[in-house]
């Protein structure tokens, strides 16, 4: 059929409507103007996106460890470790301590990294756009303190004894191992039946102890040994080098567990005459040769500085250290050297890798010992390396803080060996004479 012309009209505008109120009606709403104001990453405590969380791993360090996490590239990973460098001791990290991270959505910018090596020590960075750097934060949460006693008899050893107990930590027992070896040998003297004593201070947060507690005091009564007691002195200064534990005449007890510069220890070559391997002549070995594969750890035995990082013909790559009573400790034949001439090194602190540098036949460390007025001495006889004696106001301040120790020794000792009467059970503590 021919539509008429005014028909052709009436369906022509009865299409355009359709038309026109399809496209008011089905078209999305328009994007909003852009404020000026960007929102901020943080707020009412809620982040956008997600945490990424991981830990320090075993054997690696804050970077590798970052690194690790997927997603992450060197340079985001060297920002972070730059921020924290002056206020989180790297050579006290730990495998198994947490992070976590929080990134920009674009993923392109750390914007909130949070360090926690304990339950109560938070270092946090947030990322600032104006200064285009970190803001650094500690939160440290308050912990209560607690004074405990832990005393008992040994069947085999000290070590053993301690180990078998449910409330020391392997921080405590190393400890009180490296204090009391210090003025006992364990390996001739000590017997079943022997006493040990130790006076612990611990930090409380949540019912949980805080580690590492305080080993305040320790001592030993044996049947060929004696009795031997040591105290711990607080210098006052953080990170001061006589903080530590002393005999009760102020004479430093250094941990003779960290005496040796190896974790195992197997002798090669002893201290004394001996015919040298290299030239078939009979000379006088001044030191100990101690069985190391290429590239083993090496760790200062004792605090002290670097005074000599280089390389000898005869001695191959070699580190000299002085330590606080003029004792100087030599590690030879090195493949690696990882500390320069003048640094400060602690305890226990790798300084290097062993090797076969130097007139050697194999590769070994070569390990000697040279007192403060330059005579050599036998490493496997040292009992004490480096035994700084406090000097007068040091020493002052050291029997003021023995009193205060014995003081809540005597209090301890009344609360766990109370008789009825009231009366302290002396014979049940360690006797003092």
């Amino acid at each position: 059929m021919r539509l008429k012309p005014w028909q052709i009209i009436v369906v022509g505008v009865l299409i355009l409507a359709v038309v026109i109120s399809f496209f008011f009606f089905t078209r999305p709403n328009p994007a909003p103007l852009k404020r000026l104001v960007e929102k901020p990453e943080f707020q009412n405590g809620s982040e956008y996106g997600n945490w990424l969380k991981g830990e320090i791993l075993p054997g690696k360090g804050f970077e590798d460890s970052i690194l690790a996490a997927d997603g992450f590239d060197l340079r985001q990973a060297m920002g972070v470790v730059n921020a924290l460098r002056g206020e989180v001791d790297f050579r006290r990290l730990k495998a198994g301590q947490s992070f976590k991270i929080l990134m920009s959505p674009d993923g392109k910018q750390i914007v909130k990294f949070v360090f926690q090596p304990d339950m109560i020590t938070r270092h946090s960075l947030v990322w600032n756009r104006e200064k285009k750097d970190f803001d650094y934060k500690l939160t440290v949460f308050p912990t209560t303190k607690r004074i405990r006693l832990v005393e008992g008899s040994i069947d085999t050893t000290l070590n053993q004894a301690l180990k078998d107990r449910g409330d020391v930590s392997n921080h405590v027992r190393n400890i009180a191992n490296g204090v009391l070896e210090c003025m006992v040998n364990f390996r001739r003297y000590a017997r079943k039946g022997d006493q040990y004593q130790l006076l612990v201070q611990d930090r409380i947060y949540k019912g949980e102890i805080v580690e590492p507690s305080l080993v305040l005091y320790a001592a030993y009564r044996g049947k060929r040994t004696g009795f031997h007691e040591g105290f711990r002195y607080e210098d006052g200064k953080e990170g001061s080098v006589w903080t530590g534990h002393y005999n009760k005449e102020g004479k430093a007890l250094v941990h003779s567990s960290l005496r040796y510069p190896l974790n195992r220890i197997h002798v090669t070559s002893t201290f004394g005459w001996r015919r040298h391997p290299v030239t078939g002549r009979k000379s006088f070995h001044h030191g100990v040769d101690f069985r190391a594969r290429n590239g083993t750890p090496v760790f200062a035995v004792a605090k002290g500085r670097v005074v000599r990082a280089g390389f000898s013909k005869l001695d191959g790559n070699m580190v000299v250290l002085k330590h606080m009573d003029g004792t100087r400790t030599y590690y030879l034949h090195l493949s690696r050297i990882l500390v320069g001439k003048g640094r400060l090194v602690s305890a226990h602190q790798e300084i290097a890798l062993s090797g076969r540098t130097g007139r050697v036949t194999a590769a070994h460390l070569h390990f000697g010992i040279k007192s403060a007025r330059g005579k050599w001495l036998n490493p496997l006889n040292v009992r004490m390396i480096a035994a700084a004696k406090l000097s007068k106001k040091k020493l002052a301040r050291f029997r003021n803080q023995v009193e205060e120790i014995t003081t809540k020794l005597n209090h301890e000792l009344f609360l766990l060996h109370r008789f009825p009467d009231g009366s302290v059970g002396v014979t049940a503590s360690l006797p003092r004479k």
